[in-house]
């Protein structure tokens, strides 16, 4: 009952001895669920031991059934967890040899260790990075490079280059998908802040330019009317013609405001273009580190694995945000329009 409401070191979970089988580390008196530890395979303060680290408990245990004796402490018995004699080599509860058990859990640790160690390895690409070969060990510009290429997901070729752009560390590189894509590509990359931005500037420029779209297409509506209700080949032509005219006399009217909105849309795509790898190095350098923060900094194989799977959520892409992002450009400066409109009247 010393472990009551103590958290796993594993899982995090309270212990309830009552109704959890709990089993407790032989070298630091860590303790854990049984299937945390068949889970993890060793004590996940294994990284500490030998450096005379020992478990200390956070809230306070009840007094011991077995007496203190002078020397030190009693054992812990790492199958069953309860007490023992200072000096005993098994316990006196189930049986276990202490020194045996202990030599059992630390070579199948170093087993389990270098198997994943091996797996990651073989099963981790490979990318080439300013013509070197980079795989999971290796650290690039300080961080981890898995954990990097765990949030890029996609195709090797396009993860390697982003790793290129990512070790200069340039405030400024060149992206033709963000050029091209604008606001959506950064909604694809989960840079919603950069990309509600680059949205917002796109409907005041839509805004902007609406009284230009505007006429352009009631011109062209009159043109259809005209082509429909036309006779003959004559017609039509004339139709055309006038409609040729009219908007060459416009256009040559509101040139300027036609130049600077043209102006203002190119500005804004070479500015996505050239913003686009700097933001996204520095979102997933902040998601390193918030990785790092809420989970275990050590590197064992089982906060390893949690670090990998809050990464994996955190980075990626979404294929939902872009979608929306289109109607939403599409449908919003008319509505907006529409909105003014009926505030006027």
């Amino acid at each position: 009952m010393r472990y009551e409401n103590e958290p796993c070191t594993a899982c995090g979970q309270a212990l309830q001895p009552e109704t959890d089988d709990i089993v407790v580390c032989p070298e630091c008196g860590a303790p854990l669920h049984r299937h945390c530890w068949k889970e993890t395979g060793a004590c996940p303060c294994a990284d500490k031991h030998g450096a005379d680290f020992v478990w200390v408990p956070t809230i306070a245990p009840p007094e011991p059934e077995l007496p203190a004796q002078e020397g030190r402490p009693g054992a812990i018995c790492p199958n069953c967890g309860e007490n023992c004699l200072p000096d005993a080599l098994r316990c006196d509860y189930c049986g276990a040899d202490f020194e045996e058990f202990g030599t059992a859990m630390r070579l199948r640790f170093e087993q389990e260790q270098l198997r994943r160690e091996q797996y990651m390895r073989e099963n981790f690409p490979v990318y080439t990075v300013n013509g070197r070969n980079m795989t999971m060990g290796d650290t690039l510009a300080g961080q981890p490079v898995e954990e990097i290429a765990l949030q890029l997901r996609g195709p090797r070729r396009a993860v390697s280059r982003y790793l290129e752009r990512f070790e200069k560390d340039a405030r400024l590189s060149w992206n033709w998908a963000a050029f091209l894509l604008g606001p959506y590509w950064y909604f694809f990359r989960k840079l919603y802040k950069p990309a509600l931005l680059l949205a917002a500037a796109l409907v005041a420029l839509a805004l902007g330019f609406s009284q230009v779209s505007g006429v352009v297409g009631d011109r062209f509506v009159l043109l259809v009317d005209q082509v429909q209700a036309a006779d003959n080949d004559m017609s039509t032509q004339e139709a055309i013609i006038g409609y040729s005219r009219d908007m060459g006399g416009y256009f040559q009217s509101y040139r300027w405001q036609i130049l600077t909105c043209a102006g203002i849309f190119i500005a804004l795509r070479v500015a996505s273009g050239l913003l686009a790898d700097p933001l996204l190095r520095r979102k997933i350098w902040e998601n390193i580190e918030y990785a790092h923060e809420e989970g275990a900094t050590a590197d064992g194989p089982g906060q390893r694995f949690g670090r990998h799977q809050l990464l994996i959520r955190l980075g990626g892409f979404s294929l939902v945000t872009p979608v929306l992002c289109y109607w939403a450009l599409q449908l919003l400066p008319g509505m907006i329009l529409e909105a003014i409109k009926l505030l006027v009247k």
